[in-house]
């Protein structure tokens, strides 16, 4: 164990996986005098300091153990040795302890494992290793250097997951995965089934890796494809298996590893965005009611899109509204419906000095803390060429109609901030000719499934309210670890 750490930091590793119990020792606890034999079971704590057992070893359950077996007494012994390994691992403060799912017949295994949750006090995680592709589905004649091919065959595909499916519904969805990835690769549509799920870390066998030309490890391209993936997800990687690589170590296997996540796709504008939202539940904001914070709209205002969008479209409208030899005279009144802080306003006035028009504006807004905001950008910047209406605009008595109405009362989805409500008060502002920006709303459904949301969900409690009403709630999520079960379907509202 000392010198397995000692390698660990060396080669720059995070932490090691092993085994807390030697492979080879069967304990007996039903059978006597077997179930007497004195003595210490394993190796003695005091190897580590507490803070190395804490941060650096992963314990991993003896592979002979089957709790699940039809054989009574392998069954009672296996369920015997698997709460002394359970116990041991809290008892030594093991951050993570590595379960093997090995068929779909797991209910006693969930059972002993949710029971020891719940009685202990400890804080362990339980990585729960299951196979992409199960053992007898495997290839034998895979040839090396060979890109791996994917089986077609989704009833073997989804063997594995339907393990685990089963193993975590039983265990009631509070546990994390570990998935090893063979060279046999299962379908694109059931890999993006199993990025759904709640990956913790994925087991690299070196068996999977090629040979380059300089003789250096790598992976071919749909292995590759899921790495990138699971870098996405934040996953850890384990190793397993001896070097293939003679005149290499391990550290070659990170190496490379490393130089794929250097080398992976950077985030585009919209993901770096929503950096720090990902899965998180949000609820909808209701702005016809509530007056937003500041910092609200600043989070709007940083969208890297939408309002260059909004320029692009009074730009356009603004060419299209008044010829060039009208553009020293005609005056086109503007009135932002909602204008916040001012982004639309700001947007606004830069499309008429883009397109070299000449522009009246009236900004409306209800919030009264945001005109304050407003105020001082006239005053600061926009001068008499902007109004500042503080009301709400179903109230207001425009002083004259509009050649174009800009709002951004879309909401997270279609019409769920009162959007019509909102604009069905305000349409006789609007000339018979007049524009409004946008003039239609497009929203899309798509079915998923994601057990981090799931849980998320299902964790929300209120006094007083039915627990189910919550999956009846709609949420704002930056999704990211979730699975797309079909197309995505468009749906009109206005």
């Amino acid at each position: 164990v000392l010198g397995g750490t000692s390698e660990l930091t060396r080669a720059a590793f995070d932490f090691l996986c092993m085994p807390l119990f030697h492979a080879r020792f069967r304990r007996e606890f039903e059978l006597a005098p077997a179930n007497s034999r004195s003595g210490a079971h394993t190796r003695s704590d005091l190897l580590l300091c507490g803070r190395d057992w804490n941060t650096l070893i992963v314990g991993k359950l003896s592979q002979w153990i089957d709790a699940d077996s039809e054989i009574e007494t392998e069954r009672r012994n296996s369920e015997a040795a698997l709460a002394q390994e359970l116990n041991f691992s809290a008892y030594l403060g093991l951050p993570v302890f590595m379960i093997p799912l090995k068929g779909p017949h797991c209910a006693n295994l969930a059972r002993l494992l949710l029971n020891h949750i719940h009685t202990g006090h400890h804080t362990s995680n339980f990585w729960i290793r299951v196979p992409l592709m199960a053992s007898e589905d495997m290839r034998e004649d895979l040839i090396e250097n060979e890109p791996s091919t994917c089986v077609d065959d989704t009833s073997v595909d989804e063997k594995t997951w339907s393990w685990w499916h089963s193993f975590r519904t039983l265990c009631d969805y509070n546990k994390r995965v570990s998935i090893e990835v063979a060279a046999d690769m299962p379908s694109d549509a059931v890999i993006d089934k199993w990025l759904g799920e709640p990956i913790k870390a994925a087991i690299l066998p070196t068996s999977i890796f090629l040979t380059n030309k300089k003789g250096f490890p790598v992976l071919s391209k749909a292995h590759q494809r899921i790495i990138f993936s699971l870098f996405k997800l934040e996953a850890q990687f384990i190793f397993t298996g001896t070097t293939r690589h003679t005149e290499k170590n391990f550290q070659s296997y990170l190496q490379y590893l490393e130089y794929l996540n250097q080398n992976r796709p950077a985030p585009n504008s919209y993901e770096l965005f929503a950096k720090g939202y990902e899965d998180y539940l949000q609820s909808p904001l209701q702005p016809l009611m509530d007056n937003l914070e500041s910092q609200t709209y600043e989070v709007f205002e940083k969208d890297p899109i939408k309002y260059s969008q909004y320029q692009q479209a009074v730009y356009k409208c603004l060419l299209d509204r008044v010829p060039e030899d009208q553009k020293d005279t005609n005056v086109q009144v503007l009135m932002v419906l909602g204008a916040g802080r001012g982004p639309l306003v700001n947007a606004s006035l830069r499309a008429a000095r883009q397109a070299d028009r000449k522009l009246k504006v009236y900004a409306v807004e209800k919030n009264p803390n945001a005109v304050i905001t407003l105020e001082n950008w006239r005053f600061e910047e926009w001068g008499d060429q902007v109004t500042v209406v503080s009301c709400d605009m179903r109230d207001w008595a425009a002083p004259e109609k509009a050649d174009i109405i800009v709002s951004e009362l879309l909401g997270s989805f279609g019409d769920n901030e009162l959007s019509p409500e909102c604009l069905d008060g305000a349409q006789h502002f609007l000339k018979d000719d007049g524009v409004s920006i946008p003039s239609s709303y497009t929203s899309f459904l798509a079915p998923l499934s994601s057990s981090k949301l799931y849980n998320e969900v299902r964790g929300c409690r209120e006094r007083d309210k039915d627990p189910e009403c919550h999956f009846e709630t709609p949420y704002v999520v930056r999704l990211h670890n979730f699975h797309q079960l079909a197309e995505r379907k468009r749906t009109r509202l206005v």
